[in-house]
């Protein structure tokens, strides 16, 4: 009795752990325009928000991941860089600065919401 009893329970736990829950974020394709268009914004408002005189890029991502909430949840970890490019400067190519003390790299966890229906995208979490 007690071994149908082990057995009957470690299939559920086996069952309940191998099951993805639903609305819990899953990993993104980095590569799909609307990911791609999700992590442009919020680099942009990163640096709109920032404090430094130099706008940062990605170096890597880390992490994509999306999630279903009222829109998508786009959730990024990404490690960041200072370019050789001040905000003040117009839009061009900005690459990292070849100085280690400006570049700083560090890593980020960004998370965008975005409502397409209501043309809104908003960084909701800012974590650098």
């Amino acid at each position: 009795m007690l071994v149908k009893v082990v057995v009957s329970l470690l299939a559920v736990c086996l069952a309940v752990s191998s099951t993805v829950l639903v609305g819990a974020p899953v990993d993104a394709d980095i590569n799909s325009p609307e990911t791609k268009e999700a992590l442009r914004f919020a680099v942009a408002q990163y640096n709109a928000d920032s404090d430094s005189v130099y706008t940062s890029e990605v170096v890597k991502v880390i992490k994509a991941q999306v999630q279903v909430v009222s829109g998508l949840k786009y959730i990024f970890t990404v490690q960041m860089a200072r370019t050789s490019c001040k905000k003040e400067e117009p839009e061009s190519t900005c690459t990292v600065n070849s100085d280690p003390a400006i570049a700083q790299q560090h890593e980020c966890k960004l998370a965008v919401l975005s409502q397409p229906w209501m043309h809104s995208m908003m960084l909701i979490e800012n974590n650098c």
